[in-house]
């Protein structure tokens, strides 16, 4: 009989700006994204305004004006 495999799915979009909340208590409860050009990560507040993991920081910004 064959194992059954175990599939670990983590949100690690939401992981990386979680730490940077965690390490910088200020940025809690506030829209925040982590990357360069291209966002790597967006907090939870960020993705209620539509933004995700690689789209473009300016269309992250027109979505979320008061993106950190």
């Amino acid at each position: 009989m064959a194992e059954a495999a175990t599939i670990l799915h983590a949100d690690l979009d939401a992981f990386y700006a979680s730490v940077e909340q965690l390490l910088e208590p200020s940025l809690q409860g506030k829209p925040i994204a982590v990357g360069g050009g291209v966002v790597l990560a967006a907090s939870y507040e960020a993705k209620a305004f539509g933004v995700h993991g690689g789209m473009s920081g300016r269309e992250a910004r027109r979505l979320c004006p008061q993106l950190i």
